[in-house]
């Protein structure tokens, strides 16, 4: 899938030079939504932390927004926060913008040590691939890969219909049946989140611990 990525990584890429530091280079439709995407994962972070310090691993971090969430929604808990993207703008404009302390970004499509968190917002929505089955197999070898360096859990999000399909804008969606099955199978006890905000989307909690 190295060619895929380098397809990926070129998208967004000419997407961030075109649109700067904000959710439309993400593919994403507003800010309002990327906030609530972030809840999800946070409100998932809020119940497993019991207020105590964490380190977590970004997959597919962009332009790092969900970084300064972290710090407004924590703002009395130390943690250890690691961006990675596999697109090279992103992450040089997160190195030039966040000097903080126990934040680094790196480019990768996986983490290159063990955190207690492993996160993913939006990582597999773009999809330049014809086979939704290719891309299925791509998004399960990424979470064994993921979960082998995630000492608490995997929390990510997906666009998902009845049907898995790839659209022609090369959007996927996935059947949560599927990827809830392919977890418990394989990983761990796994809990779905919805929000009536976002319809079409569900977040993913593997648990670990």
């Amino acid at each position: 899938m190295k060619s895929v990525e380098a397809v990926v990584a070129q998208k967004y890429n000419l997407r961030f030079s075109r649109f700067g530091a904000v959710p439309e280079a993400s593919l994403w439709f507003s800010e309002d939504r990327q906030i609530m995407r972030f809840k999800l994962i946070a409100d998932v972070l809020d119940k497993k932390l019991n207020k105590k310090g964490f380190s977590i691993s970004d997959i597919g971090c962009g332009y790092g927004a969900l970084v300064p969430y972290l710090f407004k929604r924590f703002p009395n808990i130390d943690f250890v926060y690691r961006g990675f993207d596999i697109a090279e703008k992103p992450i040089s404009f997160c190195n030039k913008t966040y000097g903080w302390k126990n934040v680094t970004f790196k480019i990768g499509n996986l983490p290159d040590k063990e955190s207690d968190f492993s996160v993913m917002s939006g990582t597999y929505n773009y999809a330049p691939v014809v086979s939704v089955n290719v891309w299925q197999d791509y998004l399960f070898r990424n979470l064994t890969q993921i979960w082998k360096s995630s000492r608490l859990g995997i929390i990510f999000n997906v666009s998902v219909a009845h049907e898995a399909r790839i659209t022609n804008q090369n959007i996927s969606y996935f059947n949560k049946d599927n990827i809830k099955k392919f977890c418990e199978r394989n990983l761990g006890k796994t809990s779905l989140f919805l929000s009536e905000k976002l319809p079409k989307e569900v977040t993913f909690f593997i648990n670990k611990a």
